[in-house]
């Protein structure tokens, strides 16, 4: 498996955990603390990173596949850039940060869609080699 591939596979798993304490944290910690609203939005921004760190595997899968696939790189790329700008953005908000910072989350969720479009191309550009019997 590719060295890339192995990094992403790191990366889903450090983003998976967190996910799952910053859902425990949303749960446990939050309410009370936070309107409504805001618990909704640590919500969706969990949900998310949960989906999107998984696009992540789903990338270092195919690239196992395509190794030397640009399309492919770039999308993880963006998927990065998108678990940072979207949910980290909101997060962050929600924490304290100036409110300004999640005015950078639609170029977060822009990010998912592109890395997202890109794998779709990229996976559509894959042959499978048959060998004859």
């Amino acid at each position: 498996m590719p060295k890339f591939s192995r990094s992403l596979f790191l990366i889903a798993g450090i983003s998976l955990m967190l996910a799952a304490m910053l859902s425990a944290y949303g749960f446990h910690g939050l309410p009370g603390k936070v309107p409504e609203a805001k618990l909704a939005s640590w919500a969706w921004a969990n949900q998310f990173q949960f989906f999107h760190s998984m696009g992540l595997i789903l990338i270092g899968l195919l690239l196992d596949k395509a190794p030397g696939s640009w399309l492919l790189r770039i999308a993880a790329g963006l998927m990065m850039l998108g678990l940072v700008l979207f949910s980290g953005s909101i997060y962050a908000e929600i924490l304290g940060a100036p409110q300004a910072i999640g005015e950078v989350a639609p170029m977060g969720g822009t990010s998912f869609m592109l890395a997202w479009l890109l794998t779709g191309v990229a996976g559509f550009r894959i042959r499978t080699r048959v060998i004859p019997a």
